[in-house]
């Protein structure tokens, strides 16, 4: 049974975590890394994905994508994404529609190196699969099911285009779920017992979230069995990040006057200088007064070193205006949730920006109280989602406990007017309400999953369009465009008229809009028998008719149930509704179609296929160098020195010189995996002999010593006289002293013919032959000194003489 399991996909690091019965477990990744880095470089023919990606993008930075999830569901001409491009060494360019293409360089095996085009959701999707293995090799099972948290703020077009990465992944995704929420699952959910009864004020908490690219805030509402998050709000371009490019900026501006280079535009030299930078932001996060800090880099621009230094209060300066943009979305949360100050019972931070004692202090003095970190920074979206996916999975029992997340965003609908009117009907509830066209239908903070009824008035295919209702809210340059709706194959009433049309809308568990089904309802007139209203009805009878009294008159007796004329029956009209289904059709929406989806996954198998073989033959080049390494040191003054003849000493050492100049020859580099195979065995031919009678040294004097004392303690048994085997007959004896003589003359004679050789020779007995020979008189012998004791015979027992007299009399007390 594979375990679903939470991922926290983040901007420069994701994590993973699985539910088990003994509680919460964090993945290590290949590095024994509780984080995976969020990168993708390709190089060659093959592929660096996580943290391979990340060790290798110093020598391969314009060919690693970084911060992936910037780029998924968005357009090329937003405002933030050219923002973002300044910053990237990679190359991105406008796709089809609009959209993202990044291009890398890429050998397709048997090929040369080219160009090639992804998107984002290709390139994700490769990171993805590095971290399903992860996953699946913790749970040392196949674990597709799993739980992923994306930024609440993320649009209907991102968080499609995360589902359609995942589905290239072979991942099965139980929801996609806010960060925001997660964060208030695992807070939330191991206190909930401690939290007021459902009918109770809940407890109301406040979440503050700074990643690497972007904050969030919620207010979450908390009873023993639910929890409600009240509100959302976020700065999209405010993280971790920016407190480093503050720093850079800094030091550029610096190295620029000593120098006159420009560093913000030389990538690698940018990126060693950030390495200095984060290492600096820890310690100054540890700190709260610090005198002056070093930072320096060998090298860092045209073999000129760079040193500075930075303190505490130029740290805080450079970075009070970020500080100040942290306490808006905190404002607005407040004033959207409709909470007070002294109604916030809890603040609590996370995310790997927080470790700053700047923004924890700014949260201090805004709220009068101090924050709490009572959770892993880095950790708690990812024990969310894995508590989630618990929650979900079938196979695990966890506490009742119901998510009411909510939806950042206003939706709403427009549709084409007709002459049977311009308003529609919804439904939620229980509650009905008209609402014109473009009216909002699920508001900001509407909560999530939820869906509503619509109701049209129709008699011909018609189309609804959905939209964000607030583009200012959205980043600048969002198309609000979310998709279009057709319903057709609309029935045509007898009467011309327009027909009552049903249409449910529902905003899931993704977060992503969706109309389920669409029926039309037709009112018709059906004809139905009525019994007249003197029908005399049956009646219950009683099982036993009670008994009249004797003076009491008689009685009537009771009509027949079917005596006389048979009541008539009259017709009469009703009305019944007749329900259609409807086609709906979606277009527009921000998903990639299903032919799509599957070049992207022949695409993704051909590179899994080519990294496997890459793999692959990457391990037999590095068996075959190993396998020269340790063999010249063994051979020449080794373990292996006296097993090998001088002569055959001089061939292999030539062998092993001339395959290790051919290991780093054009040649090799373009070699296959049996080429790699063969040249080994050709080593092996040599060092095979001198490794077997090494060994054989070794394993000799155990193996003869295990043999020598089976034959010395079946000896002793067969002539013991001992009484736990004098039941042993002296048959069976002489039989296992056969056995002992015939084993002890096998192993004289074989030592004999041992120590004759030297040990340049090949061996006259192998250990493996020496433990037959004791496991065969093992097996002879045993049976017959392990021969249990016959039983001893069973006492005869003595017949009663037959007592004497008259044979009538009977013992004992007789009845008279």
């Amino acid at each position: 049974m594979g375990f679903p399991w939470g991922l926290d996909f983040g901007n420069q690091n994701c994590a993973l975590a699985v539910a088990r019965k003994g509680g919460i477990d964090v993945i290590d990744n290949e590095a024994s890394s509780r984080r995976t880095p969020c990168m993708v470089g390709l190089g060659g023919k093959e592929r660096a994905l996580g943290e391979a990606a990340k060790s290798k993008i110093a020598s391969n930075i314009a060919n690693t994508v970084v911060e992936i999830k910037r780029l998924i569901g968005r357009k090329f001409a937003e405002a933030d994404l050219q923002q973002d491009l300044k910053n990237f060494p990679f190359t991105v360019v406008e796709g089809p529609g609009g959209g993202i293409l990044v291009e890398l360089m890429y050998e397709k095996d048997g090929g040369d190196s080219e160009t090639r085009q992804f998107t984002p959701e290709q390139l994700l999707a490769m990171l993805f699969i590095n971290l399903r293995s992860t996953a699946e090799a913790h749970n040392k099972s196949a674990s597709p099911d799993c739980v992923i948290s994306v930024p609440c703020w993320f649009t209907d077009a991102q968080r499609r285009g995360v589902l359609d990465a995942a589905t290239i992944a072979g991942l099965n995704v139980l929801r996609i779920m806010n960060e925001t929420a997660a964060t208030a699952l695992c807070w939330g959910l191991p206190k909930s017992l401690e939290f007021p009864e459902d009918s109770a004020t809940p407890k109301n908490a406040l979440f503050f979230d700074m990643g690497h690219s972007s904050t969030q805030v919620c207010v979450v509402a908390f009873t023993k069995s639910k929890m409600t998050v009240l509100a959302s709000a976020f700065d999209r371009n405010l993280g971790g990040r920016d407190f480093d490019m503050a720093m850079l900026n800094h030091f550029a501006a610096e190295w620029k006057t000593k120098t006159g280079l420009e560093i913000l535009s030389n990538h690698k030299a940018k990126l060693r200088l950030l390495v200095a930078i984060d290492k600096v932001k820890q310690q100054l996060s540890g700190y709260t007064t610090l005198t002056k800090l070093p930072v320096n880099v060998e090298c860092l621009q045209n073999d000129r070193d760079f040193s500075s230094f930075i303190d505490t209060d130029t740290w805080a300066s450079i970075t009070q205006g970020l500080i100040n943009r942290a306490m808006e979305p905190v404002k607005t949360v407040l004033r959207e949730a409709k909470v007070t100050f002294d109604s916030i019972e809890e603040i609590e931070v996370v995310g790997s920006a927080t470790r700053s004692p700047l923004v924890v202090g700014a949260l201090r003095d805004f709220f009068g109280k101090e924050p709490k970190r009572t959770m892993n920074s880095e950790e708690a979206v990812a024990k969310g989602c894995a508590l989630q996916a618990a929650m979900i999975s079938p196979n695990f029992k966890v506490r009742e406990f119901s998510i009411a997340d909510s939806t950042p965003y206003a939706i709403a609908l427009s549709w084409s007017a007709t002459a049977q009117g311009d308003h529609m009907e919804t439904e939620s509830d229980g509650v009905k309400e008209k609402s014109e066209k473009g009216n909002i239908v699920f508001s900001k903070h509407n909560v999530l999953p939820s869906a509503k009824m619509l109701t049209f008035m129709r008699n011909q295919t018609f189309e609804v369009t959905a939209s964000y209702a607030e583009p200012s809210e959205l980043a600048p340059g969002t198309n609000p465009y979310i998709g279009t709706f057709t319903i057709s194959n609309i029935p045509t009433l007898a009467d011309g008229g327009a027909s009552k049309i049903k249409v449910k809308v529902r905003l899931d568990l993704h977060g992503l809009l969706s109309m389920d089904g669409a029926q039309a309802l037709e009112e018709i007139e059906v004809e139905e028998e009525e019994p007249k209203k003197d029908e005399v009805k049956d009646q219950p009878m009683p099982d036993v008719a009670p008994t009249p009294p004797a003076d009491a008159p008689p009685q009537a007796e009771p009509a027949s149930a079917n005596s006389g004329e048979a009541a008539e029956s009259t017709a009469a009209k009703k009305k019944k509704i007749k329900k259609h289904d409807l086609t709906l059709t979606a277009t527009g929406l921000s998903a990639l179609s299903g032919p799509t989806l599957d070049k992207f996954k022949a695409t993704e198998y051909e590179m899994a296929a080519q990294d496997r073989h890459i793999k692959e033959l990457q391990e037999k080049k590095n068996d075959l160098e190993a396998y020269i390494y340790s063999m010249r040191d063994r051979v020449n003054g080794g373990d292996l020195s006296e097993y090998i003849v001088e002569s055959d000493k001089a061939v292999f050492s030539q062998l092993m010189d001339s395959m290790e100049n051919w290991l780093y020859s054009d040649e090799a580099e373009h070699a296959n995996k049996s080429t790699f195979v063969s040249k080994l065995e050709d080593l092996r031919k040599f060092g095979g002999p001198a490794e077997e009678r090494y060994r054989e040294a070794e394993e000799r004097p155990l193996a003869v010593r295990e043999l020598q004392d089976a034959i010395n303690e079946y000896a002793a048994l067969a002539s013991s006289t001992d009484a736990a085997y004098e039941h042993i007959s002296a048959e069976d004896r002489e039989k296992v002293q056969n056995e002992v003589r015939q084993a002890a003359d096998w192993l004289g004679s074989k030592q004999s013919e041992q120590g004759a050789k030297r040990k340049t020779d090949p061996v006259a007995v192998t250990s493996r032959e020496i433990r037959v020979k004791r496991d065969s008189l093992q097996y002879s012998c045993r049976p017959i000194m392990n021969k249990p004791k016959p039983a001893a015979p069973k006492p005869e027992s003595k017949t009663e003489p037959a007592p004497q007299g008259n044979p009538e009399e009977k013992a004992g007390p007789q009845p008279e």
